[in-house]
């Protein structure tokens, strides 16, 4: 029997794909701007700031976050994730598991569908160019779960088949992820081309003999996009601005009406008449990695590792960096993502802080260095600060600061050389937020825990979106019990619009909205 999800309303409780590394630098930088509304009337521009050049064209390799804005511009996704979090239909109008081990999953495709080369969109079509992501090389096949086949069952349905429960399939079809995003028969004949000229279903076509690499990327208005209605522009730009005075300075002048802000400029932004928008995104965290004390013996006792989580006090820390745009944070999801327990959290007790040092065998602390940057970190008082409360409680922490590039500081990251590393986790699931600490440079080591696993192949194969929750608000336990990563204060993304954008929204949910949408409402218009 099918258990289609309904295709509008809140996203179920299951997670959007985790967050490769490069992605959640991407997606620091949030781009966006203008459009969407009722009715058919549109605007003439929609301009929009990104701080770097997109990482590809071409929708397979390309990347999230806010660099999801090149590829939205002109190509749909099967399933739409708005700013608030729900989903919604775009190129797929239903969805949904048709067994109950979450393996096999089927989407039913919108009729009367054109690619900008002039085909139909069929199943065919689609199955085409999902097949061409899984090969492409892209930097996002990993978010996407274990796929094992994608297939056309009908000249409508479109069939994935897992080789392992993933309830976090219909999320994973996102604008956010890449497989949804469709590309038609003649792009994918020579995907080269797709770096001059677009072949999506999206509201706009890129235009590559206008746009001029690294600096501005320009879209012309698609004639034969599905859903009029939800055009507000009559073409788009995104401008490459990297300078947080210039992007401030462009966004004043309305030469862009939405940019990427930051809490140093925000005042200011808000005196020049920009409305400032925020949303929960960073969880700043010291990722304690070497869990089986290789480089540093003290950490492998987890007494050692909750006597660092209760070292820090978080709102101070939390003011003190970023002010309004930052806040304390005490477990590894923020308040509204699924799995977080409000009843859970560490505390910031300096005293029994010690008292579990000395109880490990450290009464006098241990000296420990630790990993940071300096791309997301760039003046390094984030990691400073952790460093001075470490130092409250006996550690003697020092830092290796990577400056030349996020790739060196993740090959670094995973050398085995550091005991720990500051870097933000990002996710709105626990099952995202687990990929992240038990993979990648937040777990260089290899450390497993038989409880966590259990409790997360429980809520993988979950029937209903409350058990998955209450299965995630276990693991948020365990994950406090073992002190792997400890979070400590989040940041929000800042956005700067112009003062008539509408529709605009950002959340804890998708911290990355997308200018274009499948209806007039959810795409944004200037009043």
């Amino acid at each position: 029997m099918f258990r289609f999800i309904p295709a509008s309303g809140r996203r179920p409780g299951v997670t959007r794909p985790h967050l490769a590394i490069a992605a959640a630098v991407c997606a620091l930088a949030l781009a966006g701007c203008s459009g969407g509304g009722t009715g058919s009337q549109t605007s003439s521009q929609l301009s929009v700031q990104f701080p770097g050049p997109p990482i590809s064209l071409d929708p397979a390799k390309a990347g999230n976050g806010g660099s999801a804005m090149f590829v939205s511009l002109a190509y749909d996704p099967l399933i739409f994730l708005s700013g608030s979090g729900d989903l919604a239909p775009d190129l797929a109008t239903k969805w949904g598991f048709t067994d109950h081990a979450n393996e096999v999953f089927e989407l039913t495709l919108r009729s009367g569908v054109t690619f900008s080369d002039g085909s139909g969109l069929d199943a065919t079509a689609a199955a085409a160019s999902m097949n061409y992501f899984l090969h492409a090389g892209g930097g996002l096949v990993g978010n996407v779960g274990p796929v094992a086949k994608i297939e056309a069952v009908s000249p409508a349905t479109v069939r994935i088949t897992y080789k392992a429960p993933t309830p976090e399939a219909a999320l994973t079809l996102t604008q956010y992820n890449g497989m949804g995003n469709l590309i038609g028969p003649k792009g994918l004949a020579n995907p080269q081309s797709l770096l001059t000229s677009s072949d999506g279903t999206g509201q706009f076509i890129y235009d590559g003999a206008g746009s001029v690499a690294d600096n501005r990327y320009v879209y012309k208005k698609n004639p034969h996009y599905f859903q009029p209605s939800a055009q507000h522009f009559d073409s788009a730009v995104v401008r490459v601005i990297n300078n947080p005075n210039a992007v401030l300075s462009a966004a004043q002048t309305g030469q862009v009406q939405f940019a990427s802000g930051s809490a140093n400029t925000a005042a200011a932004a808000k005196q020049a008449g920009l409305k400032v928008e925020t949303a929960p995104f960073f969880n700043w965290s010291l990722n304690l990695v070497d869990r089986q004390g290789a480089v540093s013996p003290a950490l492998a006792d987890v007494r050692v590792r909750q006597a660092i989580a209760l070292a820090f006090d978080r709102p101070a820390i939390a003011k003190a960096m970023a002010g309004s745009y930052a806040s304390g944070s005490d477990q590894v999801l923020l308040p509204g993502t699924d799995g977080y327990d409000s009843n859970i959290g560490y505390g910031y007790d300096v005293a029994k802080a010690k008292s579990l040092l000395a109880q490990a065998g450290f009464p006098n602390g241990f000296k420990l260095t630790i990993l940071t940057e300096s791309l997301l970190d760039v003046n390094n008082t984030y990691s400073q600060a952790i460093v001075d409360a470490l130092g409250n409680i006996g550690i003697d922490a020092t830092l290796h600061v990577q400056t030349t590039g996020i790739a060196q500081f993740v090959g670094d990251a995973l050398s085995k050389k550091y005991a720990a590393i500051i870097f933000p986790t990002a996710g709105t699931t626990m099952s995202q937020l687990d990929s992240q600490i038990t993979h990648g440079l937040f777990n260089p080591f290899g450390s497993a825990d038989g409880q966590l696993d259990s409790i997360m192949q429980q809520a993988a194969t979950a029937d209903s979106a409350q058990a998955r929750t209450a299965q995630y608000q276990q693991a948020s336990r365990r994950l406090q019990e073992l002190a792997w990563t400890v979070p400590i204060f989040a940041t929000q993304s800042v956005y700067y619009t112009a003062a008539g954008l509408q529709n605009f929204q950002a959340s804890v949910l998708n911290p990355n909205p997308m200018p274009v949408g499948p209806t007039a409402d959810l795409s944004w218009r200037l009043k």
